[in-house]
């Protein structure tokens, strides 16, 4: 089908080769010349000079005035000057010469002229003598035009000035256009002026087209009818100049497109080019020298100032000053602050590539070198570098690695593989760092994690020193491979000649604390056992990790962790891994903010080396330690950083899991449980279910069913999470307290007996761990899930042994719970009881929507007497408060259906606007709720109240 947009010109149309055809352009300018021209056979002598930045159109006004001439039947001399020449060459043909050539052809009058004042500057010599000119003036009228006189020699425009000194009584015009924007000696159009003597002068200076200028140009050049927004497109690419303008509608119109807004990419595409065309011409226009500055400036313009960059050209001969004015009033030359010129990036390109390859290497080198010696951004050096042919020094290889450093803070870790290659590449980190290569193999693992995998068991596996192969395993542990570095390592310490063989067991242990990976390789079984004192702090950081998991020796396993933390305070690049085993250990026993303080340290050596690998980890660490210590806004925030330092990560984020766990548990501790709905929910790669950290999703998965009135759901979730931590010997309970919350899952699903036997369990594994927290809550949940316990006696002995711990989640919960025993239990002391609740609400003050924040206030209200024991619970209907009476004695959905004959659907959304009424957030609270109820009632029917 024919493209209806593509609108060739009509036939017989001509394109317009200049502005001469289009009568519109510089209206006044041609009113001027063609005044000057019809009148010179009466009046003269005339000299016109039509200057203007370079492209307003100059050289067309010039040509239009040589055609008028000749169209009237006048003698036209016509000349250009030509750019300077090179020091060393031959005289170029100058414009005197030029001019004088068409009046020696055969039978010309070559008489010398008499000297009719003479004087000095009437030249001398085949090219210089310009009497012939005058007598032909005398003769009939005659017009010289000349063009580009930006350009003229010296020595030329000496002539021309003799000329117009001794041109009275001749019928002369001397019409001649250049550039006002010449670096050098005076202004051409101001000398001839002052030496015109008795000649009339006119001085023309074109202006650039204004808006509704350049859209007359798109209409008669492209044809009308043309959208404005063409026009405005047109405009502000040409910048009003005459001749760019013509140059990309010319272009435009011969692809045969209509001046549609359509079509203004296109426009913007053909614009560039011609601009480029433009500043190439602009530059050679103005000579060598001022080219060699162009092209500096494409290189390093924004970083040096002026007079480096014509050091950098080598235009030592150039005044700085007037060079920065010419080229500032030059299209595609950008005007920077502080005086700094630099070239429109779309057209460095353009602009080096006239030069040659080795050339244009060469002056990358030497910017490169300048702007180092300035004290240029690294990002910058580092650029110059990259364009550069091998630069064999020191400052090179560091420029190149803090520049990586700093793209991958910013995230450009394509950038930084770049630079850091190249670096390799030239030989720069030789004799640097030697754990330069983990950097690049770190970044690979972002951009191409194939590659960075194969780089850094290509370090584990190449004999040399220790150091980098530690560091190597360390990274692929962090990053998730740990059956590679399993395998490596294993392979490492097979060499006899191995030296720091204690760091490398610490790491082979580090990949599988227990040796009972459930996929993947696990430790050999010929790899030597973790020492059980170990002198080593890599090995006692993961020895003390070793326990927590085993939930043994507490007292041995925070020795280790804190000697290991003390060791690796003040290392410039520590060991990730030893030390995230050491944090969690003491996170583990009940010592959050130690764990935080070794958080931090490492948090302080991440910025821009390999270990930013490990961020989003170590946020998420710190995370659910603040989370334990009760600093749920802490929590949130270091969460926010995980998230953040996971986004650009890709695949090599091995950590998600984790992260989204912690996520869950934060924003379902804080009250918000939609968003705790919505995380649990997100999809998660499948890869990930291979990692250590799925059993922390599992778990966070089931606390979200659970509270949300899903036993069944919560104890599968929770039961799968039980099973991968006890596939690889990972029973204590204060990593995470899977059984009790299965026990309660259990309970709420009518499954009494493995209820008291999962509850059962945790208060054993608890006791032998001896954490006042996990053992604690240990013992409340036992107290919730069987009745035949004495709950009064268990709740005491659980705040008993959280007292004085961190009062996160575990601690709340108890206090809830003694308060709650004290108040409803035979026995019971309402005294502690008051004692409780009142720290209950000092600790959930901050969050109000919290699950214990609810809990608090049912219990305050429930202990005040004549008070209704639930606020709201007056505004449920008997339909819903039967419903609900029902769902908080722990009756399913279909039960409850069953027993009220209605449908489930009906169900749920009673128990929806149960939840709404009296703001709670989901069935887990309303148990606790139903449960205080009862409480309130028989504690009221004892005191007779």
């Amino acid at each position: 089908m024919r493209d209806s947009t593509r609108s060739p010109l009509p036939p017989g149309r001509p394109r317009p080769a200049d502005g001469a055809q289009l009568p519109h352009i510089h209206a006044r300018e041609r009113a001027t010349l063609a005044g000057v021209i019809d009148g010179l056979d009466g009046a003269g002598p005339v000299l016109v000079t039509v200057s203007g930045l370079h492209g307003t159109g100059q050289r067309t006004l010039v040509r239009w005035a040589a055609h008028r001439a000749r169209t009237a039947g006048l003698r036209v001399l016509h000349a250009r000057a030509r750019p300077p020449a090179p020091p060393g060459a031959a005289r170029p043909y100058g414009v005197v010469a030029q001019l004088l050539a068409p009046l020696r052809a055969p039978g010309a009058d070559t008489r010398p002229a008499p000297p009719e004042g003479g004087g000095p500057g009437t030249g001398n010599g085949p090219h210089g003598d310009l009497s012939p000119l005058l007598r032909q003036a005398r003769r009939e009228p005659t017009v010289l035009a000349v063009e580009d006189m930006h350009r003229l020699p010296a020595g030329d425009l000496d002539r021309l000035q003799a000329l117009l000194r001794r041109a009275d009584g001749s019928r002369l015009a001397l019409v001649c256009g250049g550039s006002e924007q010449v670096t050098a000696g005076p202004d051409w159009a101001g000398v001839l002026a002052s030496a015109a003597g008795p000649a009339a002068v006119h001085d023309l200076s074109p202006e650039q087209l204004d808006q509704a200028g350049t859209a007359a140009v798109v209409g008669a050049v492209c044809g009308a009818p043309f959208d404005d927004r063409f026009a405005a497109a047109a405009h502000a690419v040409s910048r009003g100049r005459t001749c760019l303008l013509l140059d990309i509608l010319r272009q435009f119109a011969g692809l045969g497109l209509r001046p549609l807004t359509a079509h203004v990419p296109t426009l913007r595409t053909l614009g560039t080019a011609a601009l480029g065309d433009h500043l190439i011409r602009a530059a050679h226009d103005l000579g060598t020298e001022v080219t060699a500055v162009v092209r500096a400036l494409a290189v390093c313009g924004e970083h040096l100032d002026p007079n480096l960059v014509c050091a950098l050209a080598g235009a030592r001969n150039l005044s700085e000053h007037r060079l920065a004015a010419v080229l500032a009033r030059t299209a595609g030359i950008r005007a920077l602050p502080g005086g700094r010129l630099t070239v429109e990036p779309a057209l460095r390109a353009r602009v080096l590539e006239e030069m040659a390859v080795d050339e244009r290497r060469a002056l990358h080198a030497r910017a490169a070198e300048l702007a180092h010696r300035a004290g240029a951004d690294d990002g910058a050096v580092a650029d110059l570098l990259l364009g550069a042919h091998p630069v064999r020094a020191p400052w090179a290889g560091e420029t190149l690695r803090r520049a990586a450093r700093q793209a991958v803070g910013d995230g450009l870790h394509d950038h930084a593989v770049t630079l850091l290659s190249r670096a390799q590449q030239d030989g720069h980190d030789r004799a640097g760092d030697p754990l330069a290569g983990l950097d690049l193999a770190a970044a690979h693992l972002v951009a191409e994690p194939e590659a960075g995998v194969l780089r850094i068991e290509r370090t584990l596996r190449a004999p040399g020193p220790c150091a980098p192969r530690a560091h190597a395993a360390d990274l692929g542990l962090t990053v998730g491979s740990g059956a590679m570095v399993c395998r490596a390592v294993a392979g490492a310490m097979a060499d006899p000649g191995e030296t720091g063989r204690d760091v490398l067991l610490a790491l082979l242990w580090a990949a599988d604390p227990t040796g009972q990976a459930e996929l993947g390789d696990p430790v050999p079984a010929a790899a030597a056992p973790l020492p059980r004192n170990p002198v080593s702090p890599a090995q006692a950081a993961v020895r003390a990790w070793q326990l927590a998991l085993h939930g043994e020796d507490l007292d041995t396993c925070v020795r280790l962790a804190r000697a290991a933390l003390a060791h690796g305070h003040g290392t410039r690049t520590p060991l990730v891994q030893p030390v995230l085993a050491a944090c969690r250990a003491l996170c583990a026993a009940g010592l959050p903010d130690e764990a935080e303080a070794g958080l931090d340290g490492l948090l302080a050596v991440l910025r821009g080396s390999h270990l930013t690998l490990a961020a989003p980890e170590i946020h998420a660490l710190r995370g659910e330690v603040q989370l334990r210590a009760g600093r749920l806004a802490a929590a949130a925030r270091d969460l926010h950083a995980a998230e953040q330092a996971l986004a650009p990560l890709g695949r090599s984020a091995a950590a998600l899991p984790y992260v989204q766990a912690v996520g869950i548990l934060v924003e379902s501790e804080s009250g918000r449980g939609e968003q705790a709905r919505i995380r649990a929910g997100t999809p998660i790669p499948s890869a990930a279910r291979n990692s250590e950290h799925w059993p922390h999703l599992l778990f966070a998965r089931g606390v979200v069913a659970l509270r949300e009135g899903r036993p069944a759901e919560a104890r599968d979730q929770l039961w799968e999470c039980g099973r991968r931590l006890m596939s690889r010997h990972r029973v204590n309970p204060a990593i995470l307290p899977w059984r009790s919350l299965a026990a309660l899952a259990c309970h709420g699903v009518g499954a009494l007996e493995e209820a008291r036997r999962l509850s059962e369990q945790e208060v054993a594994l608890a006791r032998r761990w001896n954490a006042g927290g996990s053992l604690a809550w240990a013992r409340v949940s036992a107290a919730l899930v069987d009745p035949q316990q004495d709950r009064l006696a268990l709740v005491r002995s659980a705040l008993a042994e959280a007292d004085g711990g961190p009062a996160g989640p575990e601690y709340v919960r108890v206090l809830a719970e003694s308060a709650a025993a004290e108040m409803t239990e035979d026995g019971g002391d309402r005294r502690v009881a008051a004692g409780s609740l009142a720290e209950l609400g000092r600790l959930t003050a901050l969050h109000p929507a919290a699950p214990m924040a609810v809990r608090a206030r049912v219990l305050a209200r429930a202990g005040r007497p004549g008070t209704a024991p639930v606020p709201g619970w007056e505004a449920l209907s008997p339909a819903e408060e039967q419903t609900a009476l029902l769902a908080g004695r722990g009756r399913s959905n279909r039960d409850i259906a069953a027993a009220l004959r209605i449908s489930s659907r009906a169900v749920e959304l009673r128990l929806t606007r149960v939840y709404h009424k009296l703001r709670i957030d989901g069935r887990r609270e309303l148990r606790a709720l139903v449960r205080e109820m009862g409480g309130h009632r028989n504690d009221a029917a004892r005191t007779g109240r």
